[in-house]
């Protein structure tokens, strides 16, 4: 059954109305926004151009790229088509507006809105993500250039916080190796269209088929580019892992032959193409994600410090193979105090290797008390985790260590002593390499366009042999813990590991928190990586390290 339609009623008729007026209104607005730019101010903008000399329209950075040690670019990966017109030629009516409206499928006040924001420049660039092929030949006939543009971060934001980022008014470094290497990234690869004032000058010497500019070659012969020791497919599997945890993470995995380090990961994340708006985040959330927490961030090691209290007994044989301790839960030690081991009903008679694997807390007390506090922290400085690993990046903090600190906290790694998640990874290195301490290091030579060596980077550290026969004995007491200790859940790793894990006490807002933390080699037999992992506490709840371990273990591993 068709309904017959009638005339509108009034409310209809209203509605019409209003929508009409409003509809009138934004039109005219952005008809005055165009006559505005076109022809109101066309002879001030032209006037302005015309006292310049030149003018760049810049198409990336302008900055040396960053590669990993395969020579995969890890900036300046990101491309994307833009048009670059003259200026004079939007006071010549509407046809250039339409042209570019009709070819890129901008709205017009997209377009306005670019063309203020360059404003009197004597070149405008519109970026877009789309152009029509079909018209390229048309926009080239109305002497509207065609170019691509390079941004110098992707969206994944992939190894941001040791990249870096840039001031946007000056692409100058402010952060990472963005800041460290600036003097030989600035000024560097440089990609621009150089718009002049005499274009038929330009024209007559052939210089471009395009009245008013010229486009300058895109490769100098003394460009810098700069490689470094990171694997990106190995970046890109941590980062993977760690994206999905909510805690604040950090992450580093170096190569345990060489020092090399392969990977440093940091979360939470930040954009840097927008660093405004992160800003503006980060004050909002109170969350600091400009922060590299691998390597800017100290943290109270918890019970990893006992690789350091192990080799010191060792060291100063205050204990042998023969060691045993009966852990009954807890252990006097003052007048009235107790410590309580995490077992609070006590491990038990264990071995040595037991109270390691355990990670037994009345048992290093004992070993603790044995050596004493000045050998321990001789043990720290031996083996190079109370060293500032100085990797090249500006921001990179050195460990806190109080000047004195009861014997109870040094047994456990707290009581103020603080170090880095890098530091905590040169220790496990060195463990892993039976003893060879290879200082890490993240920068392996500049290069030319071609790859070639301009100039290696030289580790500022000399390599060292550090008591391999008490290494040894640590190291495969490490395998224990992955087997039948705090990691056990590590026994089924395809390849098997040695770690140990720590549990810090640390506080928030008040609020008493726990950091996990995990350090250790893979595989077991003839490791290749040292791999550290920290998941911050926070007023939320704790998290243990070892299921991020894990995962970067296997995906690693399916290479």
């Amino acid at each position: 059954m068709s309904r017959i339609k009638g005339p509108l009623s009034s409310r209809s008729k209203n509605r019409a109305y209003i929508a009409f007026i409003i509809g009138a209104i934004v039109y005219a607005l952005l008809i005055y926004r165009l006559v505005d730019i076109q022809i109101i101010k066309g002879e001030e903008y032209t006037n302005k151009q015309l006292s310049q000399g030149s003018e760049k329209v810049d198409l990336n950075s302008g900055r040396g790229i960053i590669y990993d040690r395969n020579n995969k670019p890890l900036t300046d990966t990101e491309k994307s088509k833009v048009l670059i017109i003259q200026s004079e030629k939007l006071s010549e009516g509407y046809k250039t507006m339409n042209l570019i409206k009709e070819a890129t499928k901008l709205e017009y006040t997209d377009i306005a809105k670019m063309i203020e924001e360059q404003m009197p420049s004597s070149s405008i660039l519109i970026e877009t993500g789309y152009i029509d092929n079909a018209m390229k030949e048309e926009l080239e006939e109305n002497e509207i250039i065609i170019e691509e543009k390079t941004s110098r971060y992707s969206e994944n934001g992939l190894l941001s916080h040791t990249i870096g980022h840039l001031k946007k008014s000056d692409s100058s470094g402010q952060m990472g190796i963005e800041k460290s290497m600036d003097s030989i990234l600035k000024d560097s690869n440089e990609q621009y269209v150089s718009a002049f004032k005499a274009g038929d000058s330009g024209n007559r010497e052939n210089l471009n088929i395009l009245k008013g500019s010229i486009t300058t070659v895109k490769e100098k012969e003394n460009d810098r580019h700069i490689r470094l020791t990171i694997d990106s497919s190995i970046q890109k599997k941590v980062e993977e892992v760690v994206d999905k945890e909510e805690n604040p993470t950090a992450v580093v995995i170096s190569d345990v032959d060489t020092g090399e380090v392969l990977s440093i990961s940091s979360r939470p994340n930040f954009d840097p193409n927008n660093i405004y708006e992160e800003t503006i985040r980060s004050q909002n959330e109170k969350s600091s994600i400009f922060l590299n927490r691998a390597t800017n961030v100290t943290y109270p090691p918890g019970s990893v410090f006992k690789i350091v209290v192990l080799y010191a007994a060792f060291e100063n044989r205050v204990i042998g193979n023969d060691y045993t301790y009966n852990c009954t839960g807890k252990t006097l030690v003052g007048n009235d105090e107790y410590l309580k081991c995490h077992k609070l009903d006590g491990h038990g008679l264990e071995t040595l290797e037991q109270a390691f694997a355990n990670s037994c807390n009345t048992a290093f007390y004992d070993i603790a008390n044995k050596v004493g506090e000045e050998k321990i922290l001789e043990a720290a400085k031996a083996l190079h985790v109370s060293d500032k690993i100085d990797i090249g990046i500006d921001e990179e903090r050195s460990a806190k260590i109080p000047d004195n600190i009861e014997i109870r906290n040094l047994a456990i790694g707290q009581g103020g002593i603080e170090f880095t998640p890098l530091q905590i990874n040169q220790l496990t290195q060195i463990v892993a390499n039976n003893g060879t301490y290879k200082p890490l290091y993240i920068y392996d030579s500049i290069i030319d366009n071609d790859k070639n060596i301009i100039k290696p980077f030289k580790v500022s550290k000399d390599e060292e042999i550090i008591s391999p026969y008490s290494i040894t004995r640590i190291k495969e007491m490490m395998k224990s813990v992955s087997k039948e200790g705090t990691a056990k859940e590590l026994s089924d790793l395809p390849g098997k590991c040695g770690v140990k894990t720590g549990t810090a006490q640390s506080s928030l807002n008040g609020v008493e928190i726990a950091h996990g933390w995990i350090t250790g080699f893979y595989p077991a037999e003839n490791p290749k990586y040292a791999i550290t992992v920290l998941v911050e506490g926070t007023d939320a709840g704790n998290k243990s390290a070892i299921p991020i371990f894990k995962e970067i273990c296997e995906k690693i591993n399916k290479k």
